[in-house]
Formats: C-alpha cells, structure tokens, sequence
C-alpha cells in the first residue's frame, strides 16, 4: 500500500482542501473561534475540577483507611465507638459509590 492510499484513509485531502477553500465570512470565523475557546476552556475546567475531586476523595479514603487501622490494632490507646465506625465505613461506601456513578455516567451513557 502506498503512502498516499495510506493519508486518504486517515484523512480526506479532498474534503479539507473544499473547506479550507470556501471564503468564511466574518461572522462564521468568530463563532468558529468562539466555540474552540469556550471548548478548550471547558476542557481545562473539567481538568482541574477533576484534579481536585481526585485529590479530595483520595485525602478521605486515606483518612478513613488510618481510622480503620489504627482502631484496629489499637495504636496510642485509640479507641472509637463502634457504631461510628459503622457510619464512617458507610459514608466512605456512599462516597466511593457517588463516584463510580459520576464516572460512569460521563463514560457510558449516550448523549440526549
């Protein structure tokens, strides 16, 4: 196969040189430029907001998982009441599970 049949399967020449020929209109180029920069902004918030719920609910997991051992083998006479720790592995299922649904619901489900 040529390296030429190669570039067409990837990437129509024809159909980007028709685009890149017609004239855009002014209007048509600002909303075009627009719509990359609310895109790539978009993008960069969803980034760092990500970023941060990451930092935040593995900061709690290790938190909750210190509880845990240090009740466990009971470390500096650490001791809890047991029906916190109920609520405690409860809230940290709830919050693990919240995430799992957040992600699949951006991953898996289709569009409206």
């Amino acid at each position: 196969m040529s390296t030429e049949e190669n570039d067409t399967q990837h990437f129509n020449t024809k159909e980007f040189i028709k685009e890149v020929s017609e004239p855009l209109q002014v209007k048509q180029y600002s909303t075009k430029s627009i719509d990359i920069r609310e895109r790539e902004h978009m993008m960069q918030w969803q980034g760092t907001t990500t970023k941060f719920l990451l930092c935040v609910y593995g900061a709690l997991l290790f938190c909750t998982m210190l509880i845990i051992f240090l009740q466990g083998f009971k470390a500096w006479g650490f001791q809890l009441e047991s029906a916190f720790l109920h609520w405690l592995g409860g809230a940290t299922v709830g919050e693990v599970g919240g995430l799992a649904l957040l992600v699949y619901g951006f991953f898996f489900k289709k569009p409206r």
